[in-house]
């Protein structure tokens, strides 16, 4: 994710904060990996106070929205029937909708105002954090820097500056760090891996070696970012890098069954086909991610729900929704978050239909309709009632993305996997 204000091209990794408010920020910018770490601690050790507090301040704002969110997110658990609570939630690689409202005007179900979510308030203290960091960017990781390739093992096991944050004469002062054997180990923590079952292991398709594939290009959204296209080394095959999600293990492997059938018929759906699997350190049990067909300039329908765009178009998709919709459910397959980020567009205006890990995002199907044939219609009708009319069914794109839709879903998922790497970073510190 770009920060503004710079020229840098900044991707986020990881965030986490801990119970002693302190936090730890790893970044890749201009391709050189950062980890930073701040310990409230270390700044009460100055007598200038105002930097102090707004670090406080900050890091307050986001704990107070985590709690806000996860008390949203269980009471929409709650809706779901009893079989459907259990790994359901889960971070989607296509990630949360940025264009459409569909529950505007409505107020917070308690009668309470929306304060900060906690997505802009860590956007708040990251870029805070990185502003502090513009000397040692500018000569380490300059903008203007000749990119140099990586493979997809190196992307991911690259060298990593670690930094710790200090207050000195009223600035933000990054303390440069000796690197230790603990510190790298945090760092291969953030390598995506999932044992596969045997059932999966032994389907007839190929598991590459990371170090095979050269990144092409990267994904900033959703967090965290990961490579997108890869090219083959030898052969020069493209693919789409999907990482697995190893904490929700449920998704991924449902993803990979739809696929796999949806492979096997003859339908005229537009969908990404399972090409193989990267694995893990060479092992073809563990893996990194999938290896998807790789979609020509991919665009979000959200991005394209917009009046300038030809009616003719866009009546064409809606045609399209439907029509995916109608065969998926023929062959007893139901989609799962149904929603128009899960739909993109390619260079040839051709409309794909992604993501097959299912969940829902509120806003779009009701939490007891998660994963069934309704749910997929309730949000196939606000797809459709976008596409034929976007002044009325879309929202400001610059309304704040959870002030429309929420994840919620995954919202808890992501909630309990941060509590569990507070307690790791307890540890560390």
């Amino acid at each position: 994710m770009a920060q503004s204000g710079t020229d840098h091209k900044t991707h986020v990794i990881n965030f986490t904060y801990d119970n002693e408010d302190g936090c730890t920020l790893t970044a890749l910018i201009n391709d050189v990996r950062f980890h930073i770490t701040l310990d409230p601690k270390d700044f009460q050790k100055s007598r200038e106070r105002p930097l102090y507090y707004e670090y406080l301040d900050k890091i307050s704002a986001i704990r107070e929205a985590d709690e806000r969110e996860e008390d949203h997110a269980q009471k929409q658990q709650a809706k779901l029937p009893s079989s459907k609570r259990k790994d359901k939630g889960r971070e989607g690689s296509e990630g949360k909708d940025s264009g459409v409202d569909v529950t505007a005007g409505n107020d917070d179900e308690d009668g309470e105002d929306q304060d900060q979510d906690s997505e802009s308030a860590e956007l708040e203290l990251r870029n805070w954090i990185l502003a502090a960091f513009a000397d040692v960017t500018n000569t380490y990781a300059p903008p203007n820097r000749e990119p140099e390739e990586s493979t997809l093992y190196e992307w991911y096991h690259g060298p990593t500056y670690f930094y710790r944050l200090h207050i000195k004469s009223g600035e933000l002062v990054p303390e440069l760090l000796q690197t230790t054997d603990e510190m790298n180990e945090k760092i291969e923590d953030l390598v995506p891996r999932m044992k596969m079952p045997k059932y999966i292991q032994d389907y007839n398709l190929p598991w590459l070696h990371a170090e095979d594939l050269v990144v092409e290009t990267e994904v900033s959204f959703p967090e965290p970012a990961h490579p997108g296209k890869v090219i083959h080394r030898e052969s020069g095959d493209e693919y789409f890098f999907k990482p697995v999600v190893p904490d929700q293990p449920g998704p991924v492997k449902r993803e990979i069954q739809i696929l796999t059938r949806l492979s096997q018929l003859d339908t005229d759906i537009k969908v990404p086909e399972l090409l193989g699997f990267v694995s893990f350190s060479k092992s073809k049990t563990e893996a990194m991610g999938l290896l998807l067909s790789h979609i020509d300039s991919p665009t979000p329908l959200t991005h394209l729900l917009k009046s300038s765009i030809p009616s003719s178009k866009r009546e064409t998709w809606s045609k399209k929704t439907e029509e995916y919709i109608s065969i998926l459910h023929s062959h007893d397959i139901i989609w799962g978050d149904a929603k128009a980020d899960n739909f993109v567009v390619d260079a040839n205006d051709e409309l794909w239909i992604i993501d097959f890990g299912g969940s829902y995002t509120e806003g779009w199907v009701d939490p007891e309709l998660s994963e069934t044939i309704a749910g997929d219609k309730m949000g196939l009708e606000k797809i459709q009632a976008a596409l034929e009319d976007p002044v009325k069914n879309t929202s400001n794109p610059a309304r704040k993305v959870s002030d429309s839709v929420r994840e919620t879903a995954s919202s808890l998922a992501r909630l309990k996997e941060r509590a569990r790497k507070m307690k790791e970073m307890e540890t560390y510190r």
